[in-house]
This record gives structure tokens, C-alpha cells and sequence, in this order.
């Protein structure tokens, strides 16, 4: 039941190289560590209510950020928030990170480190990726976090073209090779005439997110405030 509003300031923890393109992530952990950390207090000087690292397409990127909020925490000198991590996978192959890895794998990594460093994780998620892929990665995300407190967040994109697509056309090698998304539903009527995902196409979206296990909603590149009006609306409709 939908009953309250609760307004809270999050701050994004973004990656340090391009988005998406993972072989640009150093592959050494301690590399991104003093960075993040730079990014991190940064943000927690200017008072925060949640961390959100988004769009991490490496399990490493978030093990150097969750490090470096450990190593800020051993120094006393902020409070640490509640923590979300949310990747960016695939929009043709869903279950795997836009580093291949498979995202079943790392969030158990992600949620295994948190703990180990005694850190408040509170949400892990997908986002920036293609709605139907995030329909397919949600029931992934929900079954890890069973006996858990950890909230499972989705948010997705609302173009035409998807990520994949986009990157596709920058390699000249790899033209051809990947669909642009998921086969689901989809219709041509759930675009508008500049190419953007409907608000109720997505609010449909949306709700299947809940329905999987998605319990913090949002959108995300493509996105309008009158997509999430349409969101709103309809999980009141489907869930009171």
C-alpha cells in the first residue's frame, strides 16, 4: 500500500571510465581505489541520505568503490549511508554484466564483500539496459537476496535504440553480431515518434519488476517525469 512520500537525497558513485565499455576498467581493484575514495568523501562532505554506484558494468569497479567506503569509514571522519549498486548489463544476454560476467556471480561477490567489510548494503540492482532485459534479470536478483535485507532496485532505459545497439555501431568488428535486445512483447506502437518507450509501456515494465521481486523503481536514460507518473499510477492500480 502506498501511503507516504519519503524524500531522500542520493548521491551517484558513477564509473570512472566511459560507460559500458568495460575493457576500459583498469583490471587492478587498487588501481580505482583512491579515486573512488576522492568521489566518495567528495559526496559525503555534501551530506547524503543514500550511495548509489550506478551503471557499474564490472564486478571489480564495485568492489574498489565498496573498499574505498571501507577505507573511509576506518578514517572516522563520515558517516557512512545506506549503500545501492546497480550494474548495466547486456540487452541482448541479460543474465550476463557488459563485461560478461555472469550477474548471478557478481552480485553474490558484491553482497559477500559488503558483508565482509561490515558495510550497509541496502539495494542491488540493474539499470541503464533495456526494460525487457531488466524483466529477465530481476527473478535473477531476487532469488539471491531471499533471507536477506537487501532490496533488489530496476530502473531501466527508455530508447529505441539500446545500449548494446549504440556500442555495436562504434566496432567496426563486431557489426552485425549482437540483436539489439530481448524478444519480448514489444510492439511498434509502445514507441512515440521520437523514439522513446511509451510512459505506459513502461509502466507495464515497471510493474513486471515488481512482480519479480523489484521493491525500488525508477527510470533511467530516456526516462521523462511523465514516465514516472505513469509508474506510480500504475503499481497504485496493481498493488493499492
Amino acid at each position: 500500500l502506498i501511503t507516504e512520500i519519503h524524500r531522500h537525497l542520493i548521491r551517484s558513485v558513477p564509473p570512472l571510465t566511459e560507460c559500458y565499455f568495460a575493457k576500459k576498467v583498469p583490471t587492478s581493484i587498487n588501481d580505482l581505489i583512491p579515486e573512488y575514495m576522492t568521489v566518495v568523501s567528495t559526496l559525503l562532505d555534501c551530506k547524503v541520505d543514500i550511495l548509489l554506484a550506478e551503471t557499474i558494468s564490472t564486478a571489480r569497479e564495485a568492489l574498489a568503490i565498496l573498499r574505498s567506503i571501507s577505507g573511509i569509514q576506518k578514517l572516522g571522519n563520515h558517516h557512512i549511508p545506506p549503500l545501492w549498486i546497480s550494474l548495466t548489463i547486456h540487452d541482448n544476454r541479460p543474465t550476463k554484466l557488459r563485461s560478461d560476467e555472469a550477474l548471478e556471480v557478481a552480485c553474490q561477490t558484491i553482497i559477500r564483500e559488503a558483508n565482509s567489510l561490515d558495510l550497509p548494503l541496502e539495494a542491488i540492482g540493474v539499470n541503464c539496459s533495456a526494460p525487457s532485459a531488466i524483466s529477465i534479470a530481476v527473478p535473477i536478483l531476487a532469488k539471491i537476496v531471499v533471507g536477506t535485507k537487501i532490496k533488489v532496485c530496476a530502473y531501466g532505459n527508455c530508447f529505441r535504440t539500446t545500449t548494446s545497439e549504440w556500442m555495436n555501431s562504434l566496432d567496426e568488428d563486431s557489426k552485425g553480431q549482437e540483436e539489439s535486445c530481448t524478444k519480448d512483447e514489444i510492439k511498434e506502437t509502445d514507441y512515440d515518434g521520437e523514439g522513446y518507450l511509451t510512459p505506459d509501456a513502461y509502466a507495464k515494465y515497471a510493474s513486471k519488476f515488481v512482480e519479480s521481486g523489484a521493491t525500488v523503481i525508477g527510470g533511467c536514460c530516456g526516462s521523462r517525469p511523465k514516465h514516472m507518473y505513469a509508474v506510480v499510477a500504475a503499481l497504485r492500480n496493481v498493488f493499492g
